[in-house]
């Protein structure tokens, strides 16, 4: 995994970021317990503030999101039979109220390759790793043996399972914050869940990447209060009166599920088409039924020629009387 050139090089830099910011703590007569877990804290604040503007765009698109539910209820309840319809008209509504559905996921996805490359730089693995047998890199070393408030070892897992506590907490308020402006109520059930479900993946890992986690979750929390002061509710028919902006993505994706609904509504005329052709005209019904007709007749005729077998025509007078008949007739005895 760390052979990939781009995280190679981020675990080089996210290295150099916790070394700098811990030789900067260190000049000012820290303690190296204190600086090591304080260097992650700082680190974290770097990243959040390179992600910003992404953060920004991911507030933004979830307002304009609720602000567009009662056009994307209506549009459910138009289309509700036809499921390649509504994703046009879906795609068209977004693109013309500039709403981009995947900008809250950036920022997410953006952070995974972060937490893999400091997981690395905290254990001196990848480019840092020093090869079997021999000592690790000094600052590695360091880090990882650093203690850091109740923490033993910032490379270790923490033994009280308070970061852990703090994580799933911090987490759930955050997500909590984030669901304000959602209105589907599976994926609210998805986001509340998550937090759980990391537990048993981050149970073990080492404490420098829960303090690097739950540092996250904070200033999350404070951003999202600080950005629904600031950001104004969306006018919608504002947003509508702008000249729209070009975005290739969605453009992409709207001339996609263009083509896919064009090709959809090809296929059905074809196999319509070819119903059609298949099916009998009604010169060709009436032949079938006429012919069926006399078939039925012949039957009929050929049933009213044949002969009964021997012994079972009518029983001629005088005739020995059967089983159900007495010898001495009615009137014997």
């Amino acid at each position: 995994m760390y052979s990939l050139p781009i995280l190679k090089q981020l675990v080089l830099v996210l290295h150099w970021i916790l070394v700098t910011i811990n030789d900067a703590l260190a000049s000012l007569g820290l303690h190296p317990n204190l600086t090591w877990g304080l260097a992650i804290i700082g680190l974290t604040i770097i990243v959040r503030l390179v992600l910003f503007p992404l953060t920004w765009k991911q507030f933004s698109s979830a307002q304009s999101m609720q602000a567009i539910q009662p056009q994307l209820k209506e549009l459910q309840k138009k289309y509700k039979s036809d499921r390649g319809k509504l994703q046009q008209e879906t795609m068209k509504l977004y693109q013309e109220h500039r709403v981009n559905p995947f900008a809250s996921c950036l920022p997410l996805l953006l952070q995974m390759p972060v937490f893999i490359s400091l997981y690395a730089a905290i254990k001196g693995l990848g480019p840092l790793a020093t090869g079997v047998g021999n000592p690790p890199l000094p600052s590695v070393d360091a880090l990882n043996h650093a203690s850091f408030l109740w923490i033993p070892q910032l490379g270790q897992p923490d033994p009280y399972y308070v970061l852990l506590i703090l994580y799933v907490v911090s987490q759930l308020v955050s997500t909590e914050l984030m669901l304000a402006t959602q209105t589907d109520k599976s994926q609210k059930m998805i986001m509340r869940a998550m937090p759980i479900m990391f537990v048993f993946i981050l149970l073990h890992f080492p404490a420098g990447l829960f303090v690097y986690w739950v540092t996250t979750n904070v200033w999350t929390i404070g951003q999202q209060l600080l950005i629904r002061k600031v950001m104004k509710p969306k006018d919608l028919a504002a947003i509508k009166a702008k000249p729209a902006k070009r975005s290739r993505f969605m453009e992409a994706l709207t001339s996609g599920q263009e083509d896919r609904v064009k090709r959809r509504d090809e296929l059905i005329a074809k196999q319509r088409r070819t119903k059609a052709i298949d099916a009998p005209t009604e010169d060709d019904a009436k032949s079938v039924g006429g012919a069926r007709q006399g078939g039925a007749r012949q039957g009929g005729a050929r049933k009213t020629t044949r002969k009964p077998p021997p012994g079972k025509g009518k029983r001629k007078p005088g005739a020995a009387p059967g089983k159900g008949q007495s010898k001495s007739g009615p009137d014997g005895g």
